[in-house]
């Protein structure tokens, strides 16, 4: 009986390791999703409505298309 309860134990801790282990991935990737949205929102942010029209987008796109980069990671 001893051994089926340092089993179960184990099985517990296992539960455990694997709940923080997908906490700790989705924090990393909630940090990954900001940091591609900043990057992607800071790089055409910077662009003049001119360098946006060269590339076929309006500055009214800069959002969406931050979201949409975020969104694929």
């Amino acid at each position: 009986m001893a051994h089926y309860n340092d089993t179960a134990r184990i099985a517990a801790g296992a539960g455990l390791i694997d709940t923080v282990r997908d906490i700790i991935e989705g924090i990393r990737l909630s940090f990954a999703r900001q940091r591609a949205f900043a990057k992607t929102y800071n790089e055409l942010n910077a662009l003049t409505d001119h360098e946006l029209a060269d590339i076929g987008l309006g500055r009214s796109d800069i959002m969406d298309i931050a979201r949409s980069t975020a969104a694929r990671i």
